[in-house]
C-alpha cells in the first residue's frame, strides 16, 4: 500500500518488482554484514551508481561511522567519522531529509575528507536519512550516477522505501546479534557451572577418600615415627645406622604433616561469617604469618585501601587461606624475595591480591595447582592451595591466577561485600 503511493512515476512496476527483489535479499539472513552488503550492491546496480555506503549513528558519541562502504573502500575509510552537520551524510542526519547534490563542486554542504582520504572523485550524492519507527538510526547514500541522466525524483522516492526496509534489517540484525551473545554467555555460564559442579563432586569423593586414609595411615605412621626416634637416641655410635635412622625420621615426620594436613582439609567446617573489617582481617593475618620462619627471609609489603570495607566473612578460614598464599610464594623464593599483599575493588567485588617476584608458574602446571595433592615442589602435601579454592568458594567468591616465569606470580581472591542475610551472624 505505501509503494503505490511513492511511486507516481511512469516505472511503478520496475520499481515494485526491484523492492519485492531487495526485501527477499535483506530476509535471507540474520547476518548484518551479509545482509547490508547484499542491499547495497542491489541497490547501486538498480539506480545504477559508482559507489554507495551506510552510516550508522554512535550513540556513544553521537557521529556517523561507515557500517557498509563500496566503491572507494580502504581500511583508513572505515576509521573516518563525521559529527552532525559534516558533510552530506551529517547534513541528513542533523536535518532528517533527504538531499540530492547534483554537481558537489557547487554544495557547501559537501565535505571532501573522505575524497582527499582515498583519491575517489564524488560528483554527485543523493543521501536519505534511515529510520525504525520514527529513530533516526543512519544514512544512506549514493555516489556518481552512471551515464548522462542525474538523480532523479524516482530514484529518491525508491530509496525511501529501500532505506525503510534497510533500517528494519539492521535492527532485526542487532537484535539476532544481542540474543545470540546472551545464548552464547548463558551456554559458556552453563558449561562454567557443570565444570565446578563436577570438581567440586570430584574433591568431596576425594576428601571422604582421604579422611578414610588418612585415619588408617597415622597410627602406623606415627608408630614408625616413634620407634625410629628411639633407634636414634641407641645407634649414636653407629654413624652409618645413624644416617639411615635420620632418612627414615625425615619421610616419616613428612608423612606425618600430610596426614594432618589432610585431616585438617577434610575436617574443615562450614564458614562462620561474621562482620569483619578488612583492616582487622589483614592484621590478624599479617600477626600469624609473622610467627611462620618463611616470614623471616621474605620482605612483605602491604598497600592497603584508603576505604576499610566491612566484609562477612570466617576471618580464621579466611587468615588460613592467605597465610597458605604467602607461604606458597616465600618457599618458591628461598634465596629471598618480595611478596606484596594489596587490596582494590573489580565490579562489586573486594579483591586482594598477593604477587611475588618469583620464578614463576610453568604454563602446563598452572591448570592443575588446585588439583588436591599436586605439588611442583620437593616438599609440602600438596593441599595448600586446594585448601585456599575452597575456602575462597565456601565465600562465594573466585580466586584466579597470573603467573609468567621469571617475572613471578599474581593471586587475586574476588570475594563479595554482600551476603544473604541468613548467613551473618552479630
Amino acid at each position: 500500500m505505501v509503494w503505490s503511493c511513492l511511486m507516481s512515476s511512469a516505472r511503478p512496476s520496475k520499481d515494485m518488482e526491484a523492492l519485492v527483489e531487495l526485501s527477499t535479499l535483506i530476509n535471507s539472513s540474520l547476518d548484518i554484514f551479509e545482509v547490508l552488503n547484499r542491499a547495497m550492491r542491489f541497490v547501486e546496480t538498480f539506480i545504477g551508481t559508482e559507489g554507495s555506503s551506510i552510516f550508522e549513528l554512535d550513540q556513544t558519541t553521537n557521529e556517523l561511522f561507515f557500517r557498509v562502504l563500496s566503491g572507494h573502500e580502504t581500511h583508513t575509510v572505515r576509521e573516518i567519522r563525521l559529527k552532525m552537520g559534516e558533510g552530506v551524510a551529517g547534513w541528513v542526519a542533523r536535518t532528517g531529509e533527504p538531499l540530492i547534490v547534483q554537481d558537489t563542486d557547487k554544495d557547501p554542504r559537501f565535505s571532501t575528507k573522505v575524497d582527499l582520504i582515498t583519491g575517489f572523485k564524488t560528483r554527485s550524492i543523493i543521501a536519505l536519512p534511515i529510520r525504525n519507527k520514527g529513530r533516526f538510526i543512519g544514512v544512506l547514500e549514493l555516489v556518481n550516477k552512471r551515464g548522462p541522466s542525474p538523480f532523479t525524483r524516482d530514484d529518491l522516492e525508491f530509496l525511501t522505501v529501500a532505506a525503510n526496509q534497510i533500517g528494519i534489517a539492521i535492527v532485526n540484525a542487532r537484535l539476532y546479534k544481542r540474543l545470540h551473545e546472551r545464548f552464547t554467555l548463558t551456554q559458556a555460564e552453563l558449561k562454567k557451572a557443570q565444570e565446578q559442579l563436577v570438581r567440586t563432586e570430584r574433591l568431596s569423593a576425594l576428601a571422604e577418600l582421604s579422611a578414610g586414609v588418612a585415619h588408617e595411615v597415622r597410627n602406623p605412621v606415627m608408630s614408625i615415627g616413634g620407634f625410629a626416634r628411639r633407634l636414634k637416641n641407641r645407634l649414636q655410635t653407629d654413624a652409618t645406622l645413624e644416617t639411615y635412622v635420620d632418612i627414615i625420621l625425615k619421610e616419616a615426620e613428612r608423612l606425618e604433616q600430610m596426614v594432618k594436613d589432610v585431616e585438617a582439609y577434610t575436617s574443615m567446617p562450614e564458614p562462620d561469617l561474621h562482620e569483619v573489617k578488612l583492616s582487622n582481617l589483614l592484621q590478624h593475618t599479617f600477626s600469624l604469618w609473622e610467627e611462620h620462619p618463611e616470614a623471616k627471609y621474605v620482605d612483605t609489603c602491604l598497600i592497603p585501601l584508603s576505604e576499610d570495607p566491612t566484609l562477612y566473612l570466617d576471618k580464621d578460614q579466611m587468615a588460613l587461606a592467605l597465610i597458605n598464599l604467602l607461604q606458597n610464594a616465600a618457599e618458591v623464593m628461598p634465596g629471598g624475595g618480595t611478596i606484596s599483599v594489596s587490596t582494590g575493588w573489580e565490579d562489586h567485588y573486594l579483591v586482594i591480591c598477593i604477587k611475588d617476584n618469583g620464578p614463576g608458574i610453568a604454563p602446563e602446571d598452572l591448570p592443575r595447582i588446585f588439583d588436591p595433592f599436586f605439588t611442583a615442589k620437593s616438599k609440602g602435601s600438596g593441599l595448600g592451595l586446594t585448601t585456599v579454592n575452597r575456602v575462597v568458594n565456601a565465600h562465594r567468591g573466585q580466586i584466579k591466577v597470573w603467573s609468567e616465569q621469571g617475572r613471578g606470580t599474581e593471586f587475586k581472591i574476588h570475594l563479595p561485600t554482600q551476603l544473604p542475610l541468613m548467613q551473618i551472624r552479630p
